[in-house]
């Protein structure tokens, strides 16, 4: 091929015709400067199709057989885990066990013995009775307490005290009637026969039931009591107790055993707060039935925290008086102690 350089009077041509004329390509079949292309024999479509699927499948079942053997490994692993899981949960059962054989069923045991005990009928009444007692002597006594020169509250045992008579082993400790407890008693006896009636309390104490009777117009008020000790302090009570508070301001307290006292001959409340055994309150009865065989009279008697309802119904002489109604729920609900009150017949 040959080159022929430009003349003078053709114009040069820029770079943009340089690159758009190309050399020409001779034939395929022109034996000058280019080799004829070899033939490729190219394979039948079939062939390649088969091919492919085949190396598909072999991938495939590569695949299956490595997701199985993992799938056995995991399985084993499984359960080996749970084995161990199974082992560790017999070790934590059976610790556990002995745990709640040695610990939590004696605890459970012990406790379930606690509130047996604290839920008897006789417990949960003791129980009650204590609160009573300590409301009343905390709450609802703080009032009248507080006009006493010595105080009345609290129990006094009989051990270490001076006693008259013969009578020390039937004699119970000191222990002071509550205020409303009183008033619920008296509120069975009829106003009208309060103004005409004396008053006993047998078993006198500190004297604080016959400074609560003072303040009722009784024609008189007198007290029992053995304890010189006691007695003292009623003494003493009752000269320093409000006078502007007593209706009746005859009050006077004996020193002597019970059974030496002769019964009263007139109209009379007698008064017994548990204060001795029972033999010796079946003898001061007696003495009173007696009084009143000789002058049937209106007489009441009041018993407090006291199981005596044969003996004074044998006596032929006392009924039961109910206390009003009012008085009565109160009592049902806030006394500790029981309230029965008798009237004679006449």
């Amino acid at each position: 091929m040959s080159v022929v350089p430009p003349t003078a009077n053709e114009t040069e041509s820029g770079p943009e015709e340089n690159a758009q004329s190309a050399p020409s390509v001779p034939d395929a079949g022109n034996a000058g400067f280019y080799p004829p292309s070899p033939e490729v024999s190219t394979p039948p479509a079939g062939q390649e199709a088969a091919a492919n699927a085949a190396d598909l499948e072999a991938a495939r079942s590569q695949v299956a057989e490595r997701i199985a053997g993992l799938a056995d490994k995991t399985a084993d692993l499984t359960k080996q885990a749970t084995a161990s899981a199974m082992a560790a949960s017999k070790v934590g059962l059976a610790k556990a066990a002995k745990i709640g054989r040695e610990n939590v069923l004696p605890e459970l045991s012990r406790t379930g013995a606690k509130v047996r005990e604290r839920t008897r009928p006789d417990r949960l009444r003791k129980d009650y009775r204590d609160f009573l007692l300590w409301l009343h002597a905390n709450v609802l006594d703080s009032a009248i307490e507080r006009l006493f020169f010595v105080p009345t509250k609290g129990h006094v045992p009989l051990a270490g005290l001076t006693l008259r008579g013969n009578n020390r082993a039937s004699g119970h400790d000191y222990k002071p009637t509550p205020n409303f407890v009183f008033k619920w008693a008296l509120a069975a006896v009829a106003e009208e026969d309060i103004g005409r009636m004396s008053f006993v309390d047998y078993g006198a104490g500190k004297g604080r039931v016959m400074l609560l009777a003072a303040q009722y117009p009784f024609t008189a008020v007198g007290g029992i009591e053995f304890a010189e000790e006691l007695h003292d302090n009623a003494t003493m009570n009752v000269a320093q107790f409000p006078r502007s508070r007593m209706k009746c301001r005859n009050v006077e307290c004996a020193l002597d055993d019970v059974v030496n006292i002769t019964p009263l001959d007139g109209e009379a409340v007698h008064y017994f707060f548990n204060p001795f055994a029972p033999e010796i309150f079946a003898e001061v009865l007696r003495g009173i039935v007696a009084s009143y065989h000789v002058r049937p009279r209106r007489l009441y008697v009041i018993l407090i925290d006291m199981e005596a309802a044969e003996l004074m119904h044998k006596t032929g002489v006392f009924q039961e008086v109910k206390l009003p109604p009012a008085e009565r729920m109160q009592a049902q609900t806030l006394s500790p102690y029981t309230i029965a009150v008798y009237r004679s017949l006449a």
